[in-house]
């Protein structure tokens, strides 16, 4: 009998966790009780988790050495000069896998080249934010090497979009056939909301008459939560004093520039920052807000988006980043243009017609997008390829 390992990366907030906690809960119950399928992790804690769970994983120890030597490749590489030991492909043959999937782009994935593997790909559009911080020293080009070595080497791609899709081919020069469109799956609809809504918050803001707009991100540069801080400019100025935007995320090297901005413009009362939620909190927020912002420079597709589909919420993205496919279920706003996107956001949320019209849209778009059986023949295809 084969044996089948999905490997486990991820961080342990944001969208991220959301994919790897939604991941393994399909991957566990589309092969229940099969004892060729295996998880491996190289997060301990991850790892004990899962035990827990009484699932099949392996622990993937970086030794000693292999750190020494991945340090020493490092400078090596500036003069074109590399010494190979490949300790991650010596770990898979020894434990007899035959077929690797990884839930996301990993950098062991460079270790690949040799073995039988798959992968999602979720930054198909990266060469376009390449300018942020965060993807500097080097992120930017590891991280594309990742996705060409992917390319080059896996037997099967999983992409969220066709517009992905799109991006691998002209892009990266993809062959098309090794493509399978397979969108994100949330975690927060699996959750059952457990605690009380915050009934004092809710009547002081319904008295105010607030309207408030949620941005559920973690806090990177490419996130661009600056587009909002220059719409509060505009709202101050133009005193317009019933429109609120919430952020919510970790701290990714941002934070303290958008709260200094904030702080700055004495934005306080139209820009709340609420620090990282408890998955209740999430959906608490989801159910409160009227409606969710997105102006992010990467992303297709998202959480945020899938989420705001769920929860039956109308959400104003980046209408150039969006995959055509999806923008008739958004409010499309500009990225670089805080008056233009105001603009926009003033006459949607005063049209009822409009409103209603996009809302009947999305109803029922969440199922369609998300299908758990689609999920299913999609790694079942990976599988039996």
């Amino acid at each position: 009998m084969s044996k089948i390992a999905f490997f486990l990366s991820g961080s342990r907030a944001g969208g991220g966790f959301s994919h790897l906690t939604s991941f393994v809960e399909n991957i566990c119950k589309l092969f229940k009780n099969k004892k060729n399928i295996y998880f491996i992790s190289t997060n301990k804690q991850l790892y004990l988790d899962l035990l827990k769970k009484k699932l099949n994983v392996h622990l993937y120890k970086v030794s000693l050495l292999e750190r020494i030597l991945s340090k020493l490749n490092k400078i090596l590489n500036l003069y074109k000069f590399s010494f190979n030991y490949n300790f991650f492909e010596k770990f898979i043959k020894k434990k007899k896998i035959t077929k690797l999937i990884f839930n996301e782009p990993s950098l062991y994935i460079n270790f690949c080249k040799n073995l039988n593997f798959s992968s999602y790909i979720f930054n198909t559009e990266i060469d376009d934010v390449k300018k942020f911080k965060e993807f500097q020293n080097g992120v930017y080009e590891n991280q594309r090497n990742i996705i060409t070595n992917i390319v080059n080497y896996a037997n099967k791609i999983l992409v969220f979009t066709e517009q992905n899709k799109i991006d691998l081919i002209e892009r990266f020069n993809c062959n098309s056939n090794k493509i399978l469109i397979q969108n994100l799956i949330p975690h927060l609809p699996k959750l059952k909301l457990k605690i009380k809504k915050n009934k004092n918050f809710q009547s002081q803001n319904k008295k105010k008459k607030i309207i408030n707009f949620f941005y559920p991100s973690q806090f990177f540069e490419h996130k661009n939560h600056i587009l909002i801080i220059k719409i509060g400019k505009i709202l101050k100025k133009r005193k317009i004093k019933n429109i609120n935007f919430i952020f919510s995320g970790n701290d990714r090297g941002n934070l303290k520039t958008i709260q200094n901005q904030i702080e700055k413009y004495k934005l306080d009362n139209i820009i709340k920052i609420v620090g990282e939620l408890s998955e209740q909190s999430m959906i608490l927020m989801y159910k409160f807000c009227d409606y969710v912002i997105n102006p992010t420079f990467l992303g297709r597709s998202s959480m945020p988006l899938l989420e705001s589909f769920y929860f039956k919420k109308i959400i104003f993205y980046n209408k150039n980043i969006l995959d055509k496919k999806l923008l008739d279920y958004v409010v499309s706003i500009d990225p670089y243009n805080a008056n233009n996107s105001l603009n926009i956001i003033l006459r949607f949320i005063s049209n009822k017609k409009k409103i209603n019209i996009l809302q009947k849209k999305i109803n029922n778009l969440y199922k369609k997008i998300c299908s758990k059986e689609k999920f299913n023949k999609t790694i079942s295809k990976i599988i039996l390829d």
